[in-house]
């Protein structure tokens, strides 16, 4: 006899699952206890979450993580000829469909940072410290920024080497590279430097090094681009700290000392776990209720300080785990969980957008939520696989879901580890109701009461067969991304609301449901 979960391990290509009617109900006995309750508020209207909430933070290449091509984790899907690939392909052989993935999520925001940032030069032999110059620069990369964000409607956060702490020699890469390759519309901001509270780490810094010390460094830049007529049509983003120096403290002596309104955007960076010295992660502690409690506790403090001086902040890089995540958990289904609750959180916490990061390291990294690799034909010519990892199939569930709408009050009455999230365009409008099953055992009716709401609704499920299943058992509604980044119509469940104006439908294990409530009825 074939279970729930065989539906989906017998799933080879993008195509509609067994039967829903194996896996939702729509009508339940009165005295079953649900699993979950959600009751969902019309009034009031929370934050608007903005379109492009959910974005990308990617190296501004590989040529600064000084590791040249390398081979793809053993865990990921790719065949042994297959190398791992920059995810924006290369300028001669720019990779479109890793911009169709892009797309899918709608407006978006791609930083371009991370540790290569301050260890690539666009002049070496310039550079005060050419020993530091992991890796180079040239045109052709800037235009590569600049034609991922043509493809994808996406705007860019360009990073700058502040390690270098050479304001002049700076100005020369903004004057003679990025204002001639990149269109000046497609460009948020330049963000001067990457973590520099770890500076010190490699002596790129004193170990005394401060925030203050962080703030004349940054000021210094901010007067060559000033006094520069191309430099200084470019906005500012700043502090990117990620560790010692994230603090609200530490945020007020940057924003005070560079003056909040000289910046475009203030941003943090967030790994409430790490791998980084040989250091594991396990399933159970990425999806801890505690987890989230803890985010918001070590950020509310960080957003206020940005919107006491009217100055939105974003969590500009952040991911499942530090230094790369952990295998069998950044890459499984738990992370595509983590990473809506994620998003969510953060917009219920005031932040103004959040980019996922890349990386690479030898060996692959876990947490990419798209993992590219390359080979080449018999002409020599390169090509692309893109494999959507379950981390990215969160994210577009969030942006179909939520993007731009108003946050609503929901409450869960629950056992078990499910979160709920509410959103709307508008006071009439439909509702979509977000339920995120994170527990490893829970699994039954769901029961969802929305305020004034009565109308047949639409079920989408995002799932897999556990919550370790790797992104060939993911699914949403049933469809799956294929390499190009084109993915079928999802396949949908009508739910019809009980007579006290109850939904009630079964909620898989492993999986996140999205209820679609109709909005008002116009007389």
């Amino acid at each position: 006899m074939r279970t729930k979960g065989d539906c989906f391990r017998h799933l080879a290509v993008p195509t509609l699952l067994c039967s829903f009617s194996a896996v939702l109900g729509s009508q339940f006995a009165g005295a079953q206890t649900p699993l979950a309750t959600v009751t969902v508020q019309t009034e009031p209207l929370g934050a608007q979450i903005p379109k492009d909430f959910a974005g990308f933070s990617l190296e501004v290449s590989t040529a600064g993580q000084g590791i040249g091509a390398f081979a793809p984790d053993g865990t990921k899907a790719a065949s042994s000829s297959q190398m791992a690939e920059y995810a924006l392909g290369t300028p001669a052989a720019p990779n479109e469909a890793f911009f169709q993935f892009m797309h899918n999520l709608g407006p978006g925001i791609l930083r371009l940072g991370g540790n290569s940032q301050d260890n690539t030069c666009w002049d070496p032999a310039a550079a005060p410290h050419p020993d530091r110059c992991k890796g180079q620069l040239n045109s052709g990369d800037f235009q590569l920024y600049s034609r991922a964000a043509s493809a994808s409607g996406w705007r860019l956060i360009v990073g700058l080497n502040l390690k270098q702490n050479s304001s002049r020699w700076a100005l020369d890469e903004v004057t003679q590279a990025i204002a001639k390759d990149i269109k000046p519309e497609q460009i948020i901001g330049l963000e001067l430097g990457n973590e520099p509270d770890l500076f010190s780490r490699d002596g790129g810094r004193p170990e005394a090094y401060s925030p203050a010390d962080h703030v004349k460094d940054f000021l210094a830049y901010r007067s060559a681009f000033e006094e520069n007529p191309i430099a200084r049509k470019y906005a500012l983003i700043g502090p990117a700290t990620c560790c010692a120096w994230r603090k609200a403290g530490n945020l007020d002596t940057f924003l005070d000392g560079v003056g909040a309104s000289s910046l475009k955007l203030a941003t943090v960076h967030s790994y409430l776990l790490t791998t980084c010295g040989g250091r594991k992660v396990s399933m159970e502690e990425l999806l801890a209720p505690g987890l989230m409690t803890r985010f918001h506790d070590e950020t509310q403090s960080l957003v206020a300080a940005a919107h006491k001086r009217s100055l939105p902040i974003a969590l500009a890089e952040t991911n499942s785990a530090s230094c790369g995540g952990m295998p069998g958990v950044s890459n499984a289904f738990a992370a595509a969980l983590w990473g809506i609750d994620s998003l969510f959180s953060a917009a219920e916490a005031g932040f103004s957008g959040v980019n996922f990061h890349f990386s690479y390291r030898p060996g692959g990294s876990a947490y990419n939520p798209v993992d590219t690799y390359e080979r080449l034909d018999n002409s020599g010519r390169q090509l692309y696989q893109n494999i959507a990892e379950p981390l990215y199939y969160g994210m577009y569930l969030f942006a179909r879901s939520a993007a731009g709408e108003y946050l609503l009050p929901a409450s869960t009455q629950t056992g078990s580890n499910i979160r709920s999230y509410a959103t709307t365009a508008c006071r009439s409008c439909s509702v979509n109701i977000v339920i995120i099953n994170k527990d490893p055992a829970a699994s039954g009716r769901v029961r969802v009461h929305v305020a004034s709401r009565a109308g047949a609704a639409k079920l989408l499920l995002l799932r897999a067969p556990t919550l370790g299943s790797f992104s060939t058992e993911v699914t949403y509604g049933g469809m799956q991304f294929n390499s190009d980044g084109h993915i079928l119509a999802p396949h949908t469940q009508q739910i019809k609301p009980d007579a006290n104006g109850n939904y009630d439908f079964d909620l898989p294990n492993a999986a996140a449901a999205v209820l679609a409530v109709p909005g008002e009825e116009k007389h």
